[in-house]
C-alpha cells in the first residue's frame, strides 16, 4: 500500500492525532502496572526507602538505563538514513514509525521501573519510573521535533503545520 493511501498521512490534524494517540497509549500501558503496584505497597504500609542495593536493584536500574540508550540509538541511526528524494509523505510516514519504535523502548523501560516497585515496593523504583517519564516528555512527537529531526524544508514545514492537504496528487482539496 502506498503511503499517501493511509489515512494518517493525509492532513496535520489526521497525523498529529495519530501520533499523540499512540505516544499516549505507550505512556498508558506501564501506568496501569505502576498505579497497581503503587496501591499494593500503599495498602501494605508505604514505600519504603532503600537500604542496599541486590542484584534485583541494579540489574532493573541498569536494564531500563540500557534500553532508553538502545533505543535511542537506533533512532539516532534511522536519522541518518532519510534520504532527501523522500516525498514528503514518506518521511512523515518513517518519523511516524521510528517514534512508535523509539517510544516502544521507552515504555520497556518504564515496565521495568514498574516491575521494581512491586517487586522491591522502594522509593528507588518510583524514582526511575518519574526519570523514564521525563525523558518520554524530551522526545514527544512535535512539529518542532519533526523538523529538526527530518530535517524538512521552509516548504515542508510549512505544509506540516498548515491545513492544508499532506495529498500530493489532489493540492486543491483542503
Amino acid at each position: 500500500m502506498p503511503a499517501s493511501d493511509k489515512k494518517y498521512l493525509q492532513n496535520a490534524y489526521e497525523y498529529f492525532h495519530r501520533l499523540n494517540v499512540t505516544f499516549y497509549l505507550l505512556i498508558a500501558g506501564p501506568l496501569v502496572g505502576f498505579c497497581y503496584a503503587y496501591l499494593q505497597q500503599e495498602a501494605a504500609g508505604g514505600l519504603q526507602p532503600t537500604v542496599y542495593l541486590s542484584w534485583v536493584h541494579l540489574a532493573l536500574m541498569i536494564g531500563a538505563a540500557l534500553v532508553i540508550l538502545l533505543g535511542y540509538r537506533n533512532y539516532q541511526r534511522a536519522l541518518q538514513t532519510i534520504d532527501t528524494d523522500w516525498s514528503f509523505q514518506e518521511k512523515l510516514a518513517f518519523f511516524y514509525h521510528k517514534s512508535r519504535e523509539l517510544h516502544l523502548y521507552f515504555m520497556l523501560s518504564n515496565a521495568l521501573a514498574a516491575l521494581g516497585l512491586y517487586l522491591t515496593g522502594e522509593h528507588l523504583f518510583a524514582g526511575v519510573y518519574a526519570i523514564v517519564l521525563v525523558v518520554f516528555s524530551l522526545f514527544r512527537p512535535t512539529p518542532r521535533r519533526i523538523v529538526r529531526d527530518l530535517k524538512l524544508t521552509k516548504a515542508e514545514k510549512e505544509k506540516l503545520v498548515g491545513g492544508q492537504d499532506y495529498g500530493e496528487s489532489n493540492p486543491e482539496e483542503s
